[in-house]
């Protein structure tokens, strides 16, 4: 290739990332400050209702692993049938994708709302009272929108897998807006706290998978739904279960690891607990533009893998790992000579303010190079179909690194610090593990198609 050709071709790749990337980070932006507006509102009702929902959130997001996993699994073959330019492929993954999100979805939505109550009791034997009444409340309103959620989930993967991420911010803007509007009407202004809160969702998640429906349902798309979504094609679902199958396992452990740990900051004093509840928080802004990156990098590795371009595919993950980290430094930059001021708007006491100011300037210094490596790097592995080998890595590390160093060095009267120390101990072990994966070539002969 001419020297010529080769800029003209790296504008062009550029040109497209930027295009993927942009609203993708205008979406994360919307999520985290939309999640803050909505802690505030719900706060508002008193502590026994944010308390509620936090747990009962806890509950969710280890119930939602199944479809979430199998939307994520059909978003990455579909990417790889694109790359190939095999458009019935691609239209066949998004049908049976739909379908087996929609069928685990609602098994899942039924088994919790039958049983809610002693699901509740058997996770939470002490929590009793009122707190138990508005836990039941939001987790039934949680469990009958999971089909909704499932729809929407699995369709901004669709949408992501053929680079429409402008068409994913509007729907998410728009959801974002409803949940607000659904929150301020039924919470603040008709006083229904918790059931609110559940029915604010719900709706918010409705809309969210209309909107992507109707989206996906345009046969002017590169990526459609066929009417009706059948017939079943049993070979697509196994390369789904492929993909979806080791991140939902993954997933689960990751997320039982860290209410392992959650165990132990909840022997910590109060002050502890909110630094470090304040520092996840803060943390999340930081982590905005690299979160989009690592979506931008699932299509885009994705369809160079399906179309036979592995150099193209290990290129783009480099110049997309190079690009979280040099957004990340800037966000860590802005948090650590702004942390005071920021750290101020949360009202904590002085005790916690000074072990949060702690947490995030350390979080900043090692944030820069080993989370990108640590979270972004599998995403390209994934994209690529290499599921197993990032599974097995990022469980060994969670759970013979993170959970393990999170006990020993508590016992060493670090506190939550130790906690924190622990996780940076995890990113760099399974960074260094996933770079060498990297290197080699095995991670490019997985391809799915």
């Amino acid at each position: 290739m001419s020297k010529e050709s080769f800029q003209t071709t790296q504008k062009r790749q550029n040109k497209r990332v930027w295009s993927l990337l942009v609203p993708m980070i205008v979406e994360q932006i919307a999520n985290v400050v939309v999640a803050f507006i909505n802690a505030i509102m719900v706060s508002g009702v008193g502590e026994t209702a944010l308390s509620a929902i936090s747990l009962v959130d806890t509950i969710t997001l280890v119930l939602v692993q199944l479809f979430t996993a199998i939307g994520a699994g059909g978003g990455i073959l579909a990417a790889q049938y694109l790359g190939s330019k095999d458009k019935i492929g691609a239209r066949r993954t998004a049908n049976l994708t739909a379908i087996m999100v929609l069928g685990a979805s609602v098994v899942i939505a039924a088994v919790t709302c039958l049983f809610h109550m002693p699901l509740l009791h058997t996770i939470y034997p002490s929590v009793t009272g009122i707190t138990m009444t508005y836990c039941a409340q939001y987790l039934l309103w949680t469990a009958a929108s999971f089909p909704l959620m499932a729809l929407h989930s699995a369709g901004v993967g669709l949408l992501y897998a053929e680079g429409s991420s402008r068409a994913s911010m509007y729907v998410t803007l728009a959801v974002n807006a409803v949940k607000i509007l659904g929150n301020q009407v039924l919470i603040s202004n008709m006083g229904l706290a918790v059931v609110g809160a559940g029915a604010a969702t719900l709706l918010s998640r409705a809309v969210g998978a209309i909107l992507v429906t109707v989206l996906l349902c345009d046969k002017r798309r590169p990526l459609h739904y066929s009417r009706p979504l059948i017939p079943l094609d049993v070979a697509t679902g196994r390369r789904i279960l492929r993909v979806a199958v080791p991140s939902g396992v993954e997933n689960l452990l990751f997320l039982l690891a860290k209410l392992a740990i959650g165990t132990i900051i909840a022997t910590f004093p109060g002050a502890m607990i909110a630094a470090n509840a304040a520092a996840n928080t803060l943390s999340g802004f930081i982590n905005i533009p690299s979160s989009a990156i690592n979506l931008a990098m699932m299509t885009i590795v994705g369809q160079a893998v399906g179309a036979g371009r592995t150099q193209e595919a290990r290129s783009s993950t480099k110049r997309l790992l190079r690009l979280s980290m040099l957004l990340k430094f800037v966000m860590c930059l802005l948090m650590f000579i702004g942390v005071h001021p920021i750290i101020g708007l949360l009202s904590l006491s002085s005790q916690a303010h000074m072990e949060t100011t702690r947490i995030l300037r350390l979080y900043c210094l090692m944030s820069v190079v080993f989370e990108p490596l640590s979270f972004g790097l599998p995403c390209a592995l994934r994209a690529a179909g290499d599921t197993k080998n990032t599974m097995y890595i990022s469980i060994a590390s969670v759970f013979l690194v993170r959970t393990v160093f999170s006990f020993v060095l508590v016992q060493f009267g670090l506190g939550v610090h130790g906690i924190w120390l622990a996780m940076y101990m995890d990113w760099i072990t399974r960074g260094a593990l996933f770079m060498l994966r990297f290197r080699g070539n095995k991670w490019l002969e997985k391809a799915l198609v």
